[in-house]
């Protein structure tokens, strides 16, 4: 019985000095939180990076939008080369982004003497379809007024982040924009 009572003292001596070692030593938790933080911290950074670039790509779909409604608005005739020509200037305003992700229509509406319909008189569309000539358009509640004219613009960027597109779909950031013509009561368009 003596052996056995020595061999359970020096046993719990034993067990409670290493849990006072293992309370101690910290080496061994700096790389265990080390290991559990680095995939949070890398995610946050790839987080902020992208929400930053689509931050900044919003802001140059606006510019877009606002600086083309207003290089139409302040002319009293447009021709298709105008047109064209102010169109490809966005590629310089979105720049640094591709410019194959934006869509850009560009068009003149008029709205009849009563104020209750609207149409489209022109419009020139970049990277995709635009509008059909002399179709009804609708435009938001309260912005027709009877026998006036407007400059439209709708500009969308399809937005891929670049980490993760396979698992991201693109996102849409669109913009919509209307500026009565500066100059005359409407823009005439020639060929």
């Amino acid at each position: 019985m003596h052996c056995l009572s020595r061999f359970f003292s020096r046993a719990c001596r034993r067990a409670r000095d290493g849990a006072r070692t293992l309370r101690r030593d910290e080496g061994g938790m700096i790389a265990v939180e080390f290991a559990l933080l680095i995939p949070i911290a890398v995610l946050i950074l790839v987080a902020e990076f992208t929400l930053g670039e689509a931050i900044g790509i919003s802001r140059k779909v606006a510019i877009t939008g606002r600086t083309l409604t207003d290089l139409v608005a302040r002319r009293a005739v447009v021709s298709s080369a105008d047109l064209t020509t102010i169109l490809n200037a966005s590629t310089q305003i979105i720049a640094p982004f591709p410019s194959a992700n934006l869509k850009i229509v560009l068009a003149q509406l008029s709205t009849d003497d009563k104020g209750k319909t609207t149409t489209v008189e022109w419009n020139e569309p970049f990277n995709t379809t635009g509008l059909v000539d002399k179709s009804t358009f609708v435009l938001p509640a309260g912005m027709a007024q009877a026998g006036t004219w407007l400059i439209y613009a709708e500009v969308r960027y399809d937005y891929t982040p670049p980490f993760g597109a396979k698992l991201i779909p693109a996102v849409p950031i669109r913009y919509t924009f209307y500026i009565n013509p500066r100059i005359t009561s409407s823009v005439q368009r020639v060929n």
